[in-house]
This record gives C-alpha cells, structure tokens and sequence, in this order.
C-alpha cells in the first residue's frame, strides 16, 4: 500500500486498531511519514474550514435543459400522428385528406436521399459534417497546496494551457493556498508554480506521471 493512501485512510478513519497501531509505530520512526500526515491533518482541518460552494437552483435547471436529450424529428412526427383527436369529418373531407396524404408521403419518398452521408466537396471528396451538441458538464474542483514560505502560486496545465499566469492561488491561514476549477469530465496533468520560477508537482495527488523531461506532473482524474 502506497503511504499517501495509509495516511489518508488513517485520516478518515478507515484503517483497523490493529492498523492504526503500526501506523503510529511507523510515523514514530519515519521522520517523512510523519511530515506528510501532519501535512495532510492541516489541510483535512483547513479545508474543513472552507466555505462550501453551493449552486444556485436556476444553475441546476439550466445544466438540466442542456443536457436534457432532445426528441428527433421522427419521435415528434409520430407523437402527433397518434395524438387522440376528435375528427368530425364527412366522407369527402375524408376522400381529400387521405389524396394530401397520399401526395405528401410520395413527396416525402422523394426528397429522402438513397444514402445518408456526408456532403461532398466540389473536388468530389466527402467532408465531415458538423452537428451542434448539448454543452458537456462541468465539475467544481479545488486544489490545495500547502507552501508557507510562497509569495505567490499559481497552477499550470492541461486545462489552462500550461500557462502559469492565468490561474493564481489564494493564500489563506497556515501557508495554505487554494484554487477552485470549473473542469470538464477528463484526465489532466498539472504543476503548482510557486514565485513564478520553481514547479512542483501537487504532493496530495494519488498519481503523477513522467513529462518527458526528466520531471513528473501530478494527475488529476475528474469525473461527474
């Protein structure tokens, strides 16, 4: 078992008596082990602390509507085929409506293509066709990082374009910084930036991953 995972079960209280006595025997004789719990105990406290963020109801209404599916266009014509109606029509209104119908579906017939596809361009290649999509959700989430001795801190990555300048960090009591994201369901790489120069990877992410260069990014999994 990893030792952020060990010290975060000890810290939500899912290890067993057994487990939770040979954790404190290890955080005795392990001068880092014992630095990361305390770490992770202040941010536990700290984020405690922190104001929840609650969404509006009309936010949630409007996150519904998009990505409500809509019905086709087929789904629509059928509805209003078999809607209950009340038809008081005589025999020649009859003999009409059904000659409309009669041309309307031949028409109909007509206009549908042999093949759905895409359209071809004018060297007779195909070309993708674009359909527009209700906007994919998005998930709030906050970033922590403790550093006392900063004066300043920001985050670079996937989902800003590695540029440190446009996502800054907010110091609070405790050298504790935080930053709260709106992201789309995904996986992202990142790096906190501590006084515009030194990069470190997020020591409370439960998974980094080699950039190639000879450093390693933290990996932040995001899920609804």
């Amino acid at each position: 078992m990893r030792e952020h995972d060990l010290i975060q079960r000890f810290v939500d209280h899912e290890l067993t008596p057994d487990e939770r006595v040979a954790f404190l025997r290890a955080v005795d004789t392990d001068p880092s082990l014992r630095r990361q719990w305390l770490t992770i105990e202040m941010v536990a406290a700290e984020a405690a602390r922190l104001p929840r963020i609650e969404l509006s109801a009309q936010f949630i209404n409007q996150l519904k509507e998009r990505t409500r599916p809509k019905p086709s266009f087929w789904a629509n014509l059928w509805a209003s085929v078999t809607k209950p109606r009340m038809l008081r029509w005589n025999m020649a209104q009859a003999m009409a409506a059904a000659c409309v119908v009669l041309v309307a579906v031949g028409s109909l017939i007509r206009l549908v293509p042999e093949r759905i596809g895409d359209p071809p361009t004018v060297d007779g290649s195909m070309q993708t066709v674009s359909t527009e999509t209700a906007p994919e959700p998005k998930v709030l989430v906050r970033l922590v990082f403790v550093q006392p001795d900063a004066r300043s801190v920001s985050v670079a990555g996937d989902f800003n374009g590695w540029n440190p300048a446009q996502t800054a960090l907010r110091q609070t009591d405790g050298g504790i910084w935080s930053v709260t994201l709106l992201l789309k369901p995904g996986r992202y790489e990142y790096m906190f930036v501590v006084d515009g120069t030194r990069w470190i990877a997020d020591p409370l992410a439960t998974e980094e991953i080699g950039d190639g260069f000879g450093s390693r990014n933290a990996v932040l999994d995001v899920e609804i």
